[in-house]
């Protein structure tokens, strides 16, 4: 369990505690009027005529459907939905025994609805104090992980020519059994800031195991990773990627096309890759890899290998490879095209 998740099941227990004493509080008041059994059962109702009120809300909602459909939720939010809640309540206090007032009714209908929204407002001002915490803690724990040589096995170094980009090397990661990685940095200008999960990173993730896809001038970077064994300790590592002349002589990239889809003989970060669909109709589109489709897991930043289209009715005709050129201060495209048949 992190310390995020710990700070909050801690928030949780305590918001649980609070709204535990307000109905004790709010239960005595009934009590003192002899009411308490009738408090009881229309509190016990309260869960079955939220969910009432709340379906007064969806349903008309769901059906109009298009833009009209918000307009519709708020409309109805505020007018059926109210009504029908305290309504309820209303009814359920009359045929409590002995009966409860509308105002009593009411009352009870308002404090639920209190004990539901006042948590979930103090939640989301409370989140950005909680990730704050979190983060604290974390790098805390990072300061004090143990320097250790690193515990991947960095293997199949390559070499490859694209067009319009030029040379580029790539590295694949191999993590033992038991290793879980937690933090992958890059020094940049002198810090180290966190890689492998964000646009335009050089580096994406496969589960513990890492690939690098870097153009071959560009000095060759510096890394840190924060990593636990098998035994749950820390560690953090630190080394430099090799130079271009330790790997074999470069290669041509180009991608093995399928019927639904093409793969590359190294795995690539997802953000650098874009795909041109063709339908029948005679549309075309240009998009990011992965636009319209579901994101594999977090721990899979890379290219999906293969890749195949999940649009049955269109054809990826094109594939192209973006990758920020420094020294020409400008976006460098390597394009490949579907052979024609």
């Amino acid at each position: 369990m992190s310390v995020t998740d710990v700070i909050w099941s801690v928030l949780a227990l305590a918001a649980l505690l609070l709204v535990g004493l307000a109905l004790r509080a709010e239960r005595r008041r009934f009590a003192a009027r002899g009411k308490a059994g009738a408090w009881l059962g229309v509190r016990l109702a309260s869960l079955p005529i939220g969910l009432a009120a709340a379906a007064a809300v969806w349903l008309p909602t769901r059906a109009v459907g298009g833009p009209e459909a918000l307009a519709a939720f708020y409309l109805l939010m505020f007018s059926l939905g109210p009504l029908v809640y305290f309504g309820l309540h209303w009814l359920a206090g009359r045929m409590a025994t002995p009966a409860l007032s509308g105002g009593e009714s009411a009352a009870i209908g308002g404090s639920g609805l209190l004990l539901v929204i006042f948590p979930a407002l103090l939640a989301s001002m409370a989140a950005p104090w909680v990730y704050q915490l979190g983060q604290g803690a974390q790098q805390a724990q990072r300061s004090l992980a143990a320097e250790t040589p690193l515990a991947h096995r960095i293997l199949d170094r390559r070499r490859f020519l694209l067009p319009d980009i030029g040379e580029v090397l790539t590295e694949h990661w191999q993590a033992p059994p038991g290793v879980k990685v937690e933090r992958i940095e890059w020094e940049l200008g002198g810090q180290y800031l966190q890689t492998g999960d964000s646009t335009g990173s050089i580096l994406c993730r496969d589960g513990e195991d890492f690939h690098v896809f870097r153009l071959a001038a560009a000095p060759a970077p510096r890394w840190r990773m924060y990593w636990r064994d098998m035994a749950g300790s820390t560690h953090r590592s630190d080394w430099t990627s090799a130079p271009p002349g330790s790997t074999p002589q470069a290669m041509p990239l180009a991608p093995a096309w399928m019927p639904d889809g093409f793969t590359f003989p190294v795995r690539i970060p997802r953000d650098f890759v874009t795909v041109e669909r063709r339908w029948a109709t005679g549309k075309v589109l240009q998009s990011n890899a992965m636009d319209g489709q579901a994101l594999p897991a977090p721990t899979d930043t890379c290219l999906p290998s293969p890749y195949r289209n999940r649009d049955a009715e269109s054809v990826v005709t094109s594939v192209g490879i973006r990758m920020w050129l420094g020294g020409a201060k400008r976006m460098g495209l390597a394009s490949f095209s579907r052979p024609t048949e």
